[in-house]
Protein backbone atom coordinates (compact mmCIF):
# COMPACT_ATOMS: atom_id res chain seq x y z
CA UNK A 1 0.00 0.00 0.00
CA UNK A 2 1.59 3.47 -1.08
CA UNK A 3 2.17 6.19 1.27
CA UNK A 4 -0.51 7.99 0.05
CA UNK A 5 -2.96 5.38 0.89
CA UNK A 6 -2.10 4.49 4.20
CA UNK A 7 -2.91 8.62 4.79
CA UNK A 8 -5.81 8.67 3.26
CA UNK A 9 -7.24 5.39 5.58
CA UNK A 10 -5.60 7.22 8.73
CA UNK A 11 -7.02 10.46 8.10
CA UNK A 12 -10.74 9.43 7.11
CA UNK A 13 -10.82 7.01 10.15
CA UNK A 14 -9.64 9.43 12.98
CA UNK A 15 -9.89 13.20 11.61
CA UNK A 16 -13.82 15.14 11.61
CA UNK A 17 -11.63 18.13 9.61
CA UNK A 18 -13.47 17.91 6.64
CA UNK A 19 -11.10 16.93 3.72
CA UNK A 20 -11.28 18.73 0.16
CA UNK A 21 -9.40 18.12 -2.92
CA UNK A 22 -8.27 21.37 -4.43
CA UNK A 23 -4.75 20.56 -5.06
CA UNK A 24 -3.91 19.44 -8.71
CA UNK A 25 -0.57 17.30 -10.20
CA UNK A 26 0.93 18.65 -13.27
CA UNK A 27 3.38 18.09 -15.87
CA UNK A 28 4.61 20.20 -18.55
CA UNK A 29 3.25 23.17 -17.14
CA UNK A 30 4.63 26.49 -18.39
CA UNK A 31 4.82 29.32 -16.52
CA UNK A 32 2.32 31.83 -18.41
CA UNK A 33 -0.22 29.09 -18.01
CA UNK A 34 0.72 28.67 -14.24
CA UNK A 35 0.66 32.21 -13.43
CA UNK A 36 -3.36 32.58 -15.46
CA UNK A 37 -4.16 29.26 -13.38
CA UNK A 38 -2.73 28.55 -9.78
CA UNK A 39 -0.73 32.16 -9.29
CA UNK A 40 -3.57 34.44 -10.19
CA UNK A 41 -6.56 32.91 -8.46
CA UNK A 42 -4.29 31.90 -5.46
CA UNK A 43 -4.81 28.15 -6.04
CA UNK A 44 -2.21 25.42 -4.48
CA UNK A 45 -0.24 23.35 -7.19
CA UNK A 46 2.19 20.50 -7.29
CA UNK A 47 4.09 20.31 -10.47
CA UNK A 48 7.13 17.03 -10.96
CA UNK A 49 9.36 18.86 -13.02
CA UNK A 50 10.54 22.10 -12.73
CA UNK A 51 13.09 21.42 -10.69
CA UNK A 52 14.71 18.61 -13.02
CA UNK A 53 17.20 21.15 -14.19
CA UNK A 54 19.24 21.35 -10.49
CA UNK A 55 22.45 19.23 -10.17
CA UNK A 56 20.97 18.72 -6.62
CA UNK A 57 17.61 16.80 -8.34
CA UNK A 58 19.59 13.79 -8.51
CA UNK A 59 22.13 14.03 -5.89
CA UNK A 60 20.67 14.53 -2.64
CA UNK A 61 20.57 11.90 -0.10
CA UNK A 62 21.65 11.50 3.40
CA UNK A 63 25.56 9.96 2.11
CA UNK A 64 25.63 12.90 -0.35
CA UNK A 65 25.11 15.78 2.73
CA UNK A 66 27.70 13.55 5.12
CA UNK A 67 30.10 13.34 2.43
CA UNK A 68 30.19 17.04 1.37
CA UNK A 69 28.99 19.15 4.32
CA UNK A 70 28.86 16.64 7.02
CA UNK A 71 31.03 18.88 9.49
CA UNK A 72 28.51 21.52 9.10
CA UNK A 73 26.67 22.49 12.52
CA UNK A 74 23.61 23.13 12.54
CA UNK A 75 21.16 23.96 16.32
CA UNK A 76 17.95 22.03 16.71
CA UNK A 77 16.19 22.43 20.00
CA UNK A 78 18.49 23.95 21.72
CA UNK A 79 21.49 21.18 20.77
CA UNK A 80 24.59 21.51 18.16
CA UNK A 81 25.25 18.71 15.74
CA UNK A 82 27.58 18.12 13.14
CA UNK A 83 25.29 17.09 9.76
CA UNK A 84 26.37 13.91 9.35
CA UNK A 85 25.69 13.34 12.83
CA UNK A 86 22.28 14.61 12.44
CA UNK A 87 21.85 12.16 9.40
CA UNK A 88 22.80 9.19 11.61
CA UNK A 89 19.77 10.39 13.62
CA UNK A 90 17.21 11.28 11.04
CA UNK A 91 18.12 7.67 9.64
CA UNK A 92 17.55 5.86 12.93
CA UNK A 93 14.44 7.67 14.09
CA UNK A 94 10.93 6.19 13.36
CA UNK A 95 7.51 8.01 13.95
CA UNK A 96 7.37 6.63 17.48
CA UNK A 97 10.83 7.80 18.43
CA UNK A 98 11.50 11.26 15.90
CA UNK A 99 14.43 12.82 15.18
CA UNK A 100 15.09 16.54 16.50
CA UNK A 101 12.73 18.88 13.49
CA UNK A 102 12.99 20.94 12.31
CA UNK A 103 16.64 21.19 10.70
CA UNK A 104 17.21 23.80 7.98
CA UNK A 105 19.71 25.88 7.00
CA UNK A 106 19.83 29.18 4.87
CA UNK A 107 21.59 28.10 1.47
CA UNK A 108 23.62 31.48 0.62
CA UNK A 109 24.63 31.61 4.55
CA UNK A 110 25.88 28.26 5.89
CA UNK A 111 25.85 26.23 2.40
CA UNK A 112 27.00 28.51 -0.47
CA UNK A 113 28.73 25.70 -2.19
CA UNK A 114 25.50 24.38 -2.19
CA UNK A 115 24.16 27.64 -4.56
CA UNK A 116 24.91 26.27 -8.19
CA UNK A 117 22.90 22.95 -7.54
CA UNK A 118 20.03 25.00 -6.68
CA UNK A 119 19.81 26.81 -10.12
CA UNK A 120 18.39 28.00 -12.60
CA UNK A 121 15.86 29.64 -10.48
CA UNK A 122 11.92 28.46 -12.51
CA UNK A 123 10.67 31.07 -14.39
CA UNK A 124 7.21 29.87 -12.50
CA UNK A 125 9.05 31.50 -9.44
CA UNK A 126 9.38 35.04 -10.97
CA UNK A 127 9.33 37.92 -10.75
CA UNK A 128 10.95 37.94 -7.59
CA UNK A 129 11.04 41.47 -5.57
CA UNK A 130 12.67 41.39 -2.11
CA UNK A 131 15.67 40.84 -3.10
CA UNK A 132 15.93 44.07 -5.16
CA UNK A 133 18.44 46.92 -4.09
CA UNK A 134 15.75 49.33 -3.74
CA UNK A 135 13.49 47.04 -1.19
CA UNK A 136 13.65 47.72 2.64
CA UNK A 137 15.22 44.66 3.65
CA UNK A 138 16.21 45.38 6.94
CA UNK A 139 12.24 45.55 7.83
CA UNK A 140 11.88 42.03 6.68
CA UNK A 141 15.01 40.17 7.24
CA UNK A 142 13.46 36.94 8.70
CA UNK A 143 12.28 35.97 5.43
CA UNK A 144 12.64 33.08 3.79
CA UNK A 145 15.14 33.51 1.00
CA UNK A 146 15.87 29.98 0.16
CA UNK A 147 16.74 27.33 2.87
CA UNK A 148 17.29 23.73 3.01
CA UNK A 149 15.02 21.23 5.36
CA UNK A 150 16.29 17.65 6.76
CA UNK A 151 13.92 15.83 8.46
CA UNK A 152 13.04 11.71 9.80
CA UNK A 153 9.99 9.71 10.21
CA UNK A 154 7.50 11.55 12.23
CA UNK A 155 9.17 15.30 12.12
CA UNK A 156 6.76 17.72 12.24
CA UNK A 157 6.61 21.87 11.69
CA UNK A 158 5.94 22.97 14.86
CA UNK A 159 2.73 25.02 14.30
CA UNK A 160 0.09 25.84 11.35
CA UNK A 161 1.12 29.06 9.79
CA UNK A 162 0.73 30.98 6.45
CA UNK A 163 4.18 32.54 4.86
CA UNK A 164 4.93 35.30 6.99
CA UNK A 165 3.88 38.66 5.35
CA UNK A 166 1.72 37.30 2.59
CA UNK A 167 5.20 35.54 0.86
CA UNK A 168 4.24 32.77 -1.66
CA UNK A 169 5.91 29.90 -0.57
CA UNK A 170 7.37 27.20 -2.62
CA UNK A 171 8.56 23.62 -1.73
CA UNK A 172 10.92 21.34 -3.65
CA UNK A 173 11.04 17.77 -2.27
CA UNK A 174 14.22 16.27 -3.27
CA UNK A 175 14.01 13.29 -1.10
CA UNK A 176 12.23 11.08 0.83
CA UNK A 177 8.22 12.06 1.25
CA UNK A 178 6.69 14.92 3.33
CA UNK A 179 2.82 15.29 4.14
CA UNK A 180 1.60 19.00 3.90
CA UNK A 181 -1.77 19.74 5.27
CA UNK A 182 -3.46 22.95 3.36
CA UNK A 183 -6.19 25.06 5.20
CA UNK A 184 -7.44 28.06 2.18
CA UNK A 185 -7.58 31.99 3.62
CA UNK A 186 -11.13 31.86 3.96
CA UNK A 187 -10.74 28.98 6.77
CA UNK A 188 -8.73 31.74 9.40
CA UNK A 189 -11.95 32.36 11.61
CA UNK A 190 -11.47 28.42 12.31
CA UNK A 191 -8.34 28.34 13.30
CA UNK A 192 -7.25 30.13 16.59
CA UNK A 193 -4.82 32.78 14.93
CA UNK A 194 -2.75 34.39 17.34
CA UNK A 195 -3.37 38.65 17.53
CA UNK A 196 0.53 39.12 18.03
CA UNK A 197 1.65 37.05 15.32
CA UNK A 198 -1.55 36.95 12.75
CA UNK A 199 0.48 34.62 9.99
CA UNK A 200 0.22 31.85 13.05
CA UNK A 201 -2.33 29.44 14.51
CA UNK A 202 -2.07 29.01 18.59
CA UNK A 203 -3.50 25.02 17.74
CA UNK A 204 -0.84 23.01 19.96
CA UNK A 205 -0.02 19.44 18.32
CA UNK A 206 -2.01 20.25 15.42
CA UNK A 207 -1.38 16.99 13.64
CA UNK A 208 -3.72 15.45 16.38
CA UNK A 209 -5.38 18.28 18.22
CA UNK A 210 -7.66 18.75 21.35
CA UNK A 211 -10.98 18.93 19.67
CA UNK A 212 -12.50 20.02 22.62
CA UNK A 213 -10.08 22.51 23.44
CA UNK A 214 -10.47 24.13 19.58
CA UNK A 215 -14.08 22.93 18.53
CA UNK A 216 -14.23 25.73 15.82
CA UNK A 217 -11.55 23.31 14.14
CA UNK A 218 -13.93 20.21 13.60
CA UNK A 219 -15.41 23.03 11.06
CA UNK A 220 -12.31 23.83 8.82
CA UNK A 221 -12.07 22.42 5.34
CA UNK A 222 -8.12 21.19 4.68
CA UNK A 223 -6.37 18.78 2.13
CA UNK A 224 -3.45 17.05 3.04
CA UNK A 225 -1.08 16.20 -0.14
CA UNK A 226 2.37 13.76 -0.20
CA UNK A 227 4.92 14.91 -1.86
CA UNK A 228 7.25 12.78 -3.65
CA UNK A 229 10.64 13.37 -4.59
CA UNK A 230 10.79 15.71 -6.98
CA UNK A 231 7.41 17.30 -6.49
CA UNK A 232 7.67 21.20 -5.98
CA UNK A 233 4.33 22.66 -4.41
CA UNK A 234 3.10 25.82 -4.84
CA UNK A 235 1.43 27.60 -1.89
CA UNK A 236 -0.06 31.03 -2.66
CA UNK A 237 0.20 33.55 -0.12
CA UNK A 238 -2.17 33.40 2.64
CA UNK A 239 -2.65 29.57 2.45
CA UNK A 240 -2.57 27.93 6.17
CA UNK A 241 0.09 25.25 5.91
CA UNK A 242 1.67 22.71 7.94
CA UNK A 243 4.24 19.96 7.31
CA UNK A 244 5.18 16.30 8.51
CA UNK A 245 8.07 14.15 7.63
CA UNK A 246 6.99 10.23 6.83
CA UNK A 247 10.70 8.95 6.17
CA UNK A 248 14.02 10.39 5.67
CA UNK A 249 12.99 14.03 3.89
CA UNK A 250 15.28 16.59 2.35
CA UNK A 251 13.29 19.79 1.29
CA UNK A 252 14.35 23.30 -0.29
CA UNK A 253 11.99 26.16 0.52
CA UNK A 254 11.94 29.85 -0.92
CA UNK A 255 9.28 32.82 -0.70
CA UNK A 256 8.53 35.02 -3.40
CA UNK A 257 6.88 38.39 -3.94
CA UNK A 258 5.52 39.19 -6.94
CA UNK A 259 2.85 41.60 -8.39
CA UNK A 260 0.02 39.94 -7.45
CA UNK A 261 0.64 39.27 -3.58
CA UNK A 262 2.52 43.32 -3.87
CA UNK A 263 -0.55 44.56 -1.82
CA UNK A 264 -0.89 41.91 0.89
CA UNK A 265 3.20 42.22 1.47
CA UNK A 266 2.37 45.82 1.46
CA UNK A 267 -0.19 46.04 4.34
CA UNK A 268 1.46 43.14 6.70
CA UNK A 269 4.25 45.22 6.68
CA UNK A 270 3.09 48.44 7.81
CA UNK A 271 0.78 46.34 10.32
CA UNK A 272 4.12 44.51 11.65
CA UNK A 273 5.61 48.30 11.89
CA UNK A 274 2.81 49.27 13.96
CA UNK A 275 2.94 46.34 16.48
CA UNK A 276 6.52 47.21 16.97
CA UNK A 277 5.71 50.33 18.03
CA UNK A 278 5.98 52.74 15.11
CA UNK A 279 4.10 56.17 15.03
CA UNK A 280 1.71 56.55 12.41
CA UNK A 281 3.94 59.14 10.22
CA UNK A 282 6.84 56.68 10.30
CA UNK A 283 4.39 53.56 8.62
CA UNK A 284 2.45 56.55 6.61
CA UNK A 285 5.69 57.10 4.58
CA UNK A 286 6.92 53.40 4.67
CA UNK A 287 3.57 52.58 3.02
CA UNK A 288 3.88 55.70 0.47
CA UNK A 289 6.90 53.96 -0.45
CA UNK A 290 5.86 50.81 -1.14
CA UNK A 291 3.08 51.93 -3.14
CA UNK A 292 5.03 54.35 -5.33
CA UNK A 293 8.09 51.17 -5.51
CA UNK A 294 5.15 48.75 -6.49
CA UNK A 295 4.30 50.89 -9.63
CA UNK A 296 7.71 50.91 -10.61
CA UNK A 297 8.17 47.77 -9.96
CA UNK A 298 4.84 46.99 -11.83
CA UNK A 299 6.35 48.74 -15.04
CA UNK A 300 9.85 47.70 -15.00
CA UNK A 301 8.47 43.79 -14.93
CA UNK A 302 6.83 44.04 -18.15
CA UNK A 303 10.20 44.69 -19.37
CA UNK A 304 11.59 41.94 -17.63
CA UNK A 305 13.11 43.29 -14.37
CA UNK A 306 13.26 41.01 -10.78
CA UNK A 307 13.41 37.93 -13.19
CA UNK A 308 16.92 36.92 -12.54
CA UNK A 309 17.58 33.14 -12.45
CA UNK A 310 19.90 33.21 -9.45
CA UNK A 311 19.44 33.99 -6.19
CA UNK A 312 20.22 36.86 -3.82
CA UNK A 313 20.88 39.06 -6.76
CA UNK A 314 18.86 41.99 -8.30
Amino acid sequence: MSIQSTLTMESSATDPVREESWVDRRSGLTANEFIKRYRNPRKPVIMNDVTRPWPIHDLASPDYFRTHYGDQRVRVKGRDYALRELMDLLEASTLEHPAPYPCKFEIAADLPPLLKDVLPRFPHSLPERQTNALMPKKLYAYVNNLEIFFGGPGGKFPYLHFDVLHMHAWINQMYGHKEFTLYPPDQKHLLYVQPEMPWQSSIENHQDPDYTRYPLLRQARKQSVVLNPGDTLFVPCGWWHTARSLDVTISIAFDQLAGDNWRNFRHDLCAEQRRRGHGALSVGLLNAYLMTLGGCFGLAEKFGANRNAHWNRS
